[in-house]
């Protein structure tokens, strides 16, 4: 077995002191950096990250490009990479478009676009059995969070009244935040506070000894009012609909719609602006088929 060079033993420590994101992430991560590591090694003997420098990065985007078999491979390392950058204090290195790297957008199956008319989501709202469950529908729809963002938000120390922190569960681990801008989310919200009891309490509940045990259970909750992969719903959809939303709202108000792109996609936890264009048809509002 070849020994691991110097950047390969510094990315094993940087990942072991930031644990955030789910482990086939941090899987993913680790075989990406390392991958990196190994190309500066041959071809430039960089022992140290912080040496790291505009040349470096591209001599890596390069190698990978030489090694791509298509789909989403080099999108996904280069998240990896930005993701270290910003680690080591370098986040500028890396461009926050694909595009200005040369890497086309690969081919995604993520259901571009896919909303859920008001009319359903009350319906499957009314068909979840778990009220918390409920409740974690209704933070994806109108403050536009992930699944697991969600189950982790504590709506009695994460809303200040005005702003909602979204600070726990996040990829890779960056806190954001969004200002209240509806009526229907100050009263989700404080449904919210209500139904945990407001301080550090978030949806899971505190009996469940686990993250993993209460994802299983909520899965479970959410196929049986058909939400989930093989149905015609998914948690997803719902964060969705609250882009496309957003962004035809900041229309209506007259906003630039490369300024709204850029305030959604931050509302949203994305860095790049492209990417939300997989939540919605184009910026100006209009949902895909």
């Amino acid at each position: 077995m070849t020994a691991a060079t110097p950047l390969e033993q510094q990315v094993r420590s940087i990942l072991s002191s930031n644990r955030e994101d789910s482990y086939a992430t941090q899987r993913k991560r680790g075989y990406a950096l390392a991958d990196a590591a190994r190309t500066l090694h041959e071809k430039f003997g960089l022992q140290k990250w912080a040496n790291l420098g505009q040349k470096h990065v591209m001599a890596v985007v390069d190698q990978w490009k030489m090694d791509d078999r298509g789909r989403r491979g080099i999108e996904e390392k280069l998240s990896h990479l930005r993701w270290l950058v910003r680690k080591i204090g370098k986040a500028n290195l890396v461009p926050r478009t694909n595009a200005e790297l040369g890497v086309a957008p690969g081919p995604r199956h993520t259901r571009a676009g896919k909303t859920i008319p008001d009319e359903k989501f009350a319906a499957i709202v009314a068909a979840v059995s778990d009220e918390r469950v409920r409740m974690a529908l209704l933070l994806g729809r109108y403050l536009g969070l992930r699944f697991r963002e969600a189950m982790l938000f504590r709506p009695g120390r994460d809303f200040d009244g005005q702003r909602v922190w979204v600070k726990r569960g996040t990829k890779g681990g960056r806190p954001r935040y969004l200002f209240v801008h509806s009526d229907r989310q100050r009263e989700v919200l404080a449904k919210a506070v209500a139904l945990t009891g407001g301080g550090d309490a978030s949806l899971v509940p505190r009996e469940v000894p686990t993250f993993e045990k209460w994802r299983q259970h909520c899965y479970r909750v959410l196929r049986a009012a058909g939400v989930g992969r093989g149905r015609d719903a998914l948690f997803h959809d719902a964060r969705r609909t609250y882009a496309v939303e957003r962004l035809y709202g900041l229309g209506l108000r007259g906003m630039n719609p490369h300024r709204a792109a850029q305030l959604v996609a931050r509302e949203l936890g994305h860095g790049r602006t492209e990417i939300l264009a997989w939540y919605v048809a184009d910026f100006n509002g209009t949902a895909a088929a």
